[in-house]
C-alpha cells in the first residue's frame, strides 16, 4: 500500500493566510473535500487545481505541493549541471 504524505506545506501556507479548508476551497473553486483530500496526500491535485490553489494562497506552485527533498533533488541537479 501506498504511504500518504500529508501536504505540510499546503497546510501551512494556509494556516498562515488564516483560512479555513473551506474559504481556500472557495477561493480555488473546487470542492473543500477535494482540498482535504489533497491536503492529506489521499489524491493529488490536477495542475489546473494546483494552479487555482496556488493563485488563491498567492504561493508558487513547487513550495506548496512539493516535499522537502523535492527540492533538495531539485536544487542538486542545478548545482550539477
Amino acid at each position: 500500500m501506498k504511504e500518504l504524505i500529508p501536504l505540510k506545506n499546503l497546510i501551512l501556507a494556509r494556516q498562515e493566510a488564516d483560512l479555513t479548508q473551506e474559504e481556500l476551497a472557495k477561493k480555488a473553486k473546487i470542492s473543500r473535500s477535494l482540498l482535504s483530500n489533497i491536503e492529506r496526500g489521499y489524491a493529488a491535485p490536477s495542475l489546473q487545481t494546483a494552479h487555482r490553489i496556488s493563485k488563491a494562497l498567492k504561493k508558487p506552485i513547487d513550495s506548496l505541493f512539493f516535499n522537502d527533498n523535492a527540492h533538495k533533488m531539485s536544487k542538486k541537479k542545478t548545482n550539477s549541471a
